[in-house]
């Protein structure tokens, strides 16, 4: 590789940092689902949520695709367009549900660009450069940042949410028009081989889960979306009974979530700068496994308390989303192939959208407007979850053994 090359692939991981902030920085995270239960009840904003994921798992495998055939940097641009659509949208939406409506469906489509896509730029960026063992920490690092991006937004929404609910939205429009700019810096990593079509490119990667080791991780994926957004989903409906307001007047409930969203995300920092030295510690299934079991514990107290101490529990909601996002991509990124990772990746994240967006739409279906009832079959579904993921680790030995995968 010659220097000047060199020179931009560095430049990359320098952008790179700057980039995970300000695409983790949502000022409206905090005060979403209080402005959609305030405009359209409990079940319209469990419907507008499950339109979200739904929109990304139809998203999610092209995104990915596009990312091997196309490259990441087009990809990541995409995000930021979307994002900058989505945003607009928002503000223009007053209480219009197809508007809303359509506005998650853009916004959703920029997170469906960005899964895969950003971890498999910064791993071809220091592939290219010779430097893969460097991935894990770095990308620790960077998802510090981002999770420190998410509290700093958290808590400028919550703040904003006191005026309005909506006012987070300009500033998420600001954040994606400068991340636009930021992508435009990126150097594109050299490839070696593009992907082929969707379809053959699909079936490549599937048969990556012939090895028993790569489907538990692709069950536990799944399991990972579902577990770390129950309680994330629930969370604001949760805090505005704990304080005593109405879904038409929330009260102080904007700051006090905007609050608890910047805990949720500066443990995540916290946590995810100790995922690979947990790793080293405690072996990777174990640690998945108690991560998961976190979760699922906060749940369950979620259901069975509406107390503020609860609040404080519901720190650790971030916990393994962002331990098992670097241990989970640092394990799999090697075992495939450099014109199928972004794909191999969004297959993953399509999988636990797909059943998590299915969750929320049946619940409203079948629940409604009851908080209580929501919590209740949450929790019973987080057990069941964590109990299967276990029950495969015990009853099939040969999903521990982590093999050499021979690329397709």
């Amino acid at each position: 590789m010659s220097p000047p090359d060199a020179g931009r692939l560095e430049r990359n991981l320098r952008l790179f940092v700057v980039h995970e902030a300000l695409a983790h920085f949502y000022p409206w995270l905090p005060i979403f689902v209080l402005f959609t239960r305030g405009a359209f009840g409990l079940d319209g904003a469990l419907t507008l949520a499950s339109v979200h994921y739904l929109a990304v798992v139809v998203a999610e495998v092209p995104s990915g695709w596009l990312s091997d055939r196309v490259g990441r940097v087009p990809t990541l641009r995409i995000t930021a367009l979307t994002w900058i659509g989505a945003h607009s949208l928002f503000l223009a939406a007053d209480d219009r549900f197809w508007m809303v409506l359509l506005a998650q469906v853009l916004s959703a489509s920029g997170f469906a660009a960005l899964s895969g896509t950003n971890v498999s730029f910064h791993f071809d960026t220091l592939e290219a450069l010779d430097r893969s063992g460097e991935y894990e920490w770095r990308q620790g690092r960077a998802a510090a940042v981002a999770y420190a991006s998410m509290a700093a937004g958290a808590l400028a929404g919550g703040l904003l949410g006191l005026v309005d609910v909506r006012a987070g939205f300009p500033i998420a429009l600001a954040m994606a028009l400068v991340q636009l700019a930021v992508v435009s810096g990126f150097t594109e990593p050299p490839s070696i081989t593009s992907a082929p079509a969707l379809l053959p490119q699909i079936s490549a990667c599937a048969r990556y889960l012939a090895s028993p080791f790569l489907a538990w991780v692709l069950f536990y994926w799944i399991a990972m979306v579902v577990l770390e957004h129950l309680a994330f989903t629930m969370a604001q409906p949760y805090l505005t009974e704990v304080l005593g307001n109405t879904a038409d007047a929330v009260g102080e409930t904007p700051i006090v979530a905007g609050l608890q969203f910047a805990g949720f995300n500066l443990l995540g920092a916290l946590a995810v700068r100790w995922a690979t030295a947990g790793r080293l510690r405690l072996g990777f299934f174990a640690i998945v496994m108690a991560i998961a079991t976190l979760s699922a514990l906060v749940v369950s107290a979620m259901a069975i308390w509406l107390s503020a101490w609860v609040i404080g529990v519901m720190l650790f909601r971030s916990v393994q989303g962002a331990v098992g996002g670097v241990v989970l991509t640092a394990a799999l990124a090697p075992l495939v192939a450099k014109h199928q990772r972004a794909t191999y990746l969004s297959l993953h994240s399509l999988a636990g959208r797909l059943v998590y967006g299915s969750i929320l739409f049946l619940t409203a279906r079948i629940v409604g407007d009851d908080l209580d009832a929501t919590l209740d079959l949450f929790a019973g579904i987080a057990w069941a979850l964590v109990a299967s993921l276990a029950a495969v680790l015990v009853l099939v030995p040969r999903v521990r053994r982590v093999p050499g995968i021979e690329v397709i």
